[in-house]
């Protein structure tokens, strides 16, 4: 392994536990073999921490339910580390690779120390593949976790959690402390495994228009719905036609009044 030092620009804090590393790889590996997937992905390993557990572990399953390894990473010395010893290895930011490049053998699992900058772009642009990832192990800035498997009704249900939970199964795997990594971060962290739902809680035409009601009605979380959509007059007619209480919060909507607002938009 190269002897890289830390860079900040690239927001690295390399994992150096190796009980929450093999926890991490071995629930990548069993939920990737549950799923029939004919690849892994690891984002950004770094060092290795994941990625060798990952490669011992697939090196006891056999051949033909394997899923190969696929590598993306943007720190270059790691670039040429990884595909120094074999593996596929798709060098550069993963929010600007192709999905060509890294999606080209589904079923895909994923497993990634996600940069804290990043965990929220990158889970999304993965998320919006329900139809060819089934499976993810994820570790997030704690604060970004707790967003992705809240529970309604709590501080930190918000637009984010509506739009993942409607096609994930989000739960908690582990909690992680800054001495866990190298350097150690100023916040905590967790690891979450998400499951494609077999089918969405809401039933979506429209994507581009479900993110956009969504982002509306939370934007102004703490008024009632017809306070907090004023000017968005597509979306607060919308809410009229529906039947949904007018003075509820988005934060308070069921499943089945999401369901009644997304199917009254025109």
């Amino acid at each position: 392994m190269p002897a890289t030092v830390y860079r900040r620009a690239l927001g690295q804090h390399f994992l150096r536990d190796s009980s929450i590393a093999g926890k991490i790889a071995d629930t990548a590996i069993e939920l990737a073999l549950e799923h029939g997937a004919k690849s892994l992905l690891e984002i950004g390993p770094g060092k290795g921490a994941i990625t060798q557990p990952i490669l011992l572990g697939l090196d006891k399953v056999e051949a033909a339910r394997r899923p190969a390894l696929i590598i993306a990473e943007r720190d270059k010395e790691f670039v040429e580390h990884w595909k120094g010893i074999g593996l596929e290895v798709h060098g550069g930011d993963f929010l600007d690779l192709p999905e060509s490049e890294w999606l080209n053998r589904p079923p895909l699992a994923v497993a990634s120390n996600l940069p804290y900058s990043a965990g929220t772009a990158i889970v999304t642009r993965l998320a919006r593949h329900p139809d060819r990832i089934p499976c993810m192990v994820l570790m997030f800035q704690a604060e970004v976790a707790y967003r992705l498997r809240a529970e309604p009704e709590t501080k930190d249900w918000g637009s984010l959690s509506v739009w993942i939970q409607n096609r994930w199964d989000v739960k908690k795997l582990i909690h992680v402390a800054p001495g866990a990594f190298s350097p150690p971060p100023e916040v905590q962290s967790e690891v979450v495994t998400m499951v494609r739902r077999a089918q969405p809680r809401v039933a979506v035409r429209d994507e581009v228009v479900w993110e956009k009601l969504l982002k509306a009605c939370f934007a102004h979380r703490r008024k009632m719905l017809r306070a907090g959509l004023k000017g968005q007059d597509k979306f607060l007619a919308a809410l009229k036609r529906s039947g949904v209480d007018e003075t509820k919060r988005a934060e308070a909507l069921t499943w089945d009044e999401w369901s009644r607002l997304i199917g009254a938009v025109e």
